[in-house]
């Protein structure tokens, strides 16, 4: 009982110490591996580090400083001998030896991606490859949604960069529309269907003009936009930042007369209010897309 008794005080004073040792306020990539010798990590807003950069054959380390100071920098080893960086997620223990072994990069790419959960203790990492797509879904554009769902069928395609396989950009109208499920919502799928490839803010209803960073999977959070008009997107899907640009709101966006339209309907895209495309006018209130973009509610009598 004795011995039970010193074991469990043992247990309970180092307790403290391994917690706070996960609250890590930065994280940097250092060996020989890391070109520029010592990289900073980028802190996410779920409490994650990343890195997303180029990578040479060797070794590298995670550290808690960005310049070695014995006694005080903690190194992230790996808990298992000759570790690979790329893994589904290997478990890490902490240690101030600094000739204690990192972890195996095994060749020269461009295009490395790793992530450390402080909370699982783990480092997962990646060779990161380019999407053939992106898309918008949602209720933020005409024919999005309806009052019940979002459509799947007439998400919107982004166009690639021709420079940068993993830059995309989307231009065209978003707003807050009537009788659709979720006004003024949408994510971004990387295919016509429900994941498995998504992109999602890391909070709900984060305003689209203050966006910068975004996540790859996570909770089905959703961007929102509070005004209606025409938008620029353009994500960077190896580096999880989003930028979007406001080219004109519109302020008004109440019904008006048929008399508004001065292009022919054969030039625009014509849509009942619940987002259901229509071959011509009909009577009610009518959403026309025009063939510059700019969208306006049409009352026909």
């Amino acid at each position: 009982m004795k011995k039970h008794h010193i074991l469990t005080m043992l247990m309970v004073a180092l307790l403290p110490a391994a917690v706070s040792a996960q609250d890590f306020q930065q994280l940097f990539a250092t060996g020989s591996a890391v070109p520029e010798g010592v990289c900073p990590l980028t802190l996410r807003p779920d409490g994650q580090f990343r890195f997303a950069g180029a990578l040479n054959p060797g070794e590298l380390k995670i550290m808690t400083t960005e310049q070695y100071i014995e006694g005080t920098t903690q190194f992230l080893k790996p808990q298992l001998v000759d570790s690979y960086l790329i893994n589904n997620g290997l478990t890490y223990v902490l240690t101030t030896d600094a000739s204690q072994p990192g972890w195996v990069v095994s060749f020269q790419e461009d295009t490395y991606r790793f992530l450390v959960d402080p909370h699982s203790r783990k480092v997962t990492g990646e060779l990161m490859l380019p999407w053939n797509e992106v898309l918008i879904a949602g209720s933020a554009f005409v024919g999005g949604s309806d009052r019940y769902e979002w459509k799947r069928d007439n998400m919107l395609p982004f166009v690639r960069d021709h420079e940068n396989p993993y830059v995309f950009t989307w231009t065209g109208e978003l707003g807050i529309y009537d009788d659709v499920v979720e006004p003024g919502r949408f994510k971004l799928e990387g295919q016509m269907t429900w994941g498995p490839r998504e992109l999602h803010p890391y909070v709900q209803d984060e305003e689209l003009l203050s966006a910068e960073l975004m996540c790859t999977g996570g909770p089905d959070n959703k961007w929102h936009v509070s005004q209606t008009g025409t938008y620029t997107i353009t994500v960077d899907l190896f580096r999880e930042t989003i930028h979007a640009e406001l080219a004109d709101a519109q302020a008004n966006t109440e019904p008006t007369g048929i008399g508004d339209i001065h292009q022919s309907a054969s030039n625009a895209s014509i849509y009942d209010t619940n987002g259901i495309r229509l071959q011509q006018l009909r009577k009610g209130v009518n959403i026309v897309r025009m063939s510059d973009g700019t969208v306006k509610k049409v009352f026909y009598r």
